[in-house]
């Protein structure tokens, strides 16, 4: 076990998952990345050296297994009853901090092909369509990146290269924009009447893509954040307001 710094469980909590990393690594189990290299492409800024050190970890304390793979196959890790446990956790420092502390993201915050990956994280499968149907991503802007998503069934396959698919639906789009959109900051109207996304291909898959995705995770948090800073913004104009005499 780590020697924390005083005998107190947030204490000893911290010291466990209280690493810059770490919490990260768990939100990625927590949405269905198991495979090595699933967890990395959702924390790219980590090196694979880190993240398998943190996983060896996470198992020593009993908060991730790895399951036995076939000969050939590469094991998956998953979490265990105490890591699921961590779940409510993760999501609330989440929550926390988008009503307190988050904001539009900067220039040094885009980055496409990490929004590729997140987003198939947050495809609702029974809102996919039934068909075979291949979107093109192309992403302009800071953090500009291209890719494919391959949609089987309820599944969403996500390539860096052209598969040499038939594409359906060709999405061109800033990538702050869309970021902010899989958020919950704008919704996909703003985008396209603003000019930041366009969407090519048959009218019904237009109309369908943004119901493909669940961007509600932190909208409760991000709507107070927005009822504070209108009511601040009310309040100071109030004050100026008042502050300024009447004229007679």
């Amino acid at each position: 076990m780590p020697i924390h710094s005083d005998y107190c469980p947030i204490s000893l909590g911290v010291e466990i998952i209280g690493d810059r990393w770490t919490p990260l690594i768990i939100r990625e189990l927590m949405v269905g990345a198991g495979g090595f290299n699933e967890i990395h492409r959702g924390v790219p800024k980590m090196s694979r050296t880190l993240l398998a050190q943190r996983l060896r970890q996470l198992e020593r304390h009993g908060l991730v297994t790895r399951e036995a793979a076939e000969r050939g196959r590469a094991g998956r890790y998953a979490l265990t009853e105490a890591g699921e446990s961590m779940t409510p956790i993760i999501w609330a420092i989440g929550h926390w901090a988008a009503e307190w502390l988050f904001d539009d993201p900067d220039d040094e915050d885009c980055d496409g092909l990490s929004l590729i990956w997140r987003m198939h994280q947050h495809a609702v499968a029974d809102r996919l369509p039934h068909r075979r149907t291949v979107v093109h991503l192309d992403f302009t802007g800071p953090g500009a990146a291209e890719g494919w998503y391959a949609i089987e069934g309820s599944a969403i396959t996500v390539c860096r290269d052209d598969p040499g698919l038939d594409v359906d639906l060709w999405l061109t789009a800033v990538t702050q924009q869309m970021h902010r959109w899989l958020v919950g900051r704008a919704p996909f109207r703003a985008l396209l009447d603003g000019g930041h996304a366009e969407l090519r291909g048959p009218s019904q898959l237009v109309r369908d893509f943004p119901t493909w995705f669940d961007t509600s995770f932190f909208a409760q948090g991000l709507l107070r954040a927005e009822q504070r800073r209108a009511g601040l913004a009310s309040m100071d104009a109030a004050r100026t307001a008042g502050a300024v005499p009447a004229i007679a």
